[in-house]
């Protein structure tokens, strides 16, 4: 029994079971939330952001994922022995792995940027006074558009990677 990697698998398992769930729970709850409440979102994303600092927990959960993934990695693949990436199994998490790096890449630096913006944009449009400025909502749609789409890729990325995963040592 290789009780180092059964801890690996455990906490690779764990903090990605969190960021996958994590990132499903923000794409399809949180962020249709964000956009309906319009100039109201400042306030929510100010305690999610700030005060509840989910970015750090996105941060800490995805990087704990891709770094032990990354060990069990070099682990199955005897230091990289191009036979087993070329396998059926090691081509399943060598695409699962990628998938998760980029992802692990947009969500931890364009996500954050973009919750920041929705943020500072929210408060312009409640100091704003009086009707809103056109601007100011158009500023606000772009941001919301652009903060979906990149949700939306990296769950389908995450998503492959799962898939990915889950079957290759079956492959």
């Amino acid at each position: 029994m290789d009780w180092l990697v059964i801890v690996l698998r455990i906490i690779h398992i764990f903090s990605g079971v969190a960021w996958v769930g994590g990132a499903a729970l923000f794409f399809f709850y949180l962020e249709p939330a964000i956009s309906k409440l319009g100039p109201d979102a400042e306030r929510f994303v100010d305690e999610v952001v700030n005060r509840r600092k989910v970015p750090i927990y996105f941060f800490a959960a995805s990087t704990l994922t891709v770094l032990f993934g990354a060990l069990l990695y070099w682990r199955d693949s005897n230091g990289l022995d191009p036979t087993w990436i070329g396998s059926p199994a090691g081509l399943a998490f060598t695409i699962a792995g990628i998938c998760a790096l980029v992802a692990w890449a947009g969500g931890n630096l364009l996500i954050p940027r973009h919750l920041v913006a929705v943020a500072a944009v929210g408060a312009r449009l409640k100091t704003a006074g009086g009707p809103p400025p056109r601007e100011l909502i158009n500023d606000m749609n772009a941001l919301q558009e652009r903060l979906r789409t990149i949700g939306l890729i990296d769950l389908v990325l995450l998503g492959i990677a799962l898939f990915g995963m889950a079957a290759a040592r079956y492959l």
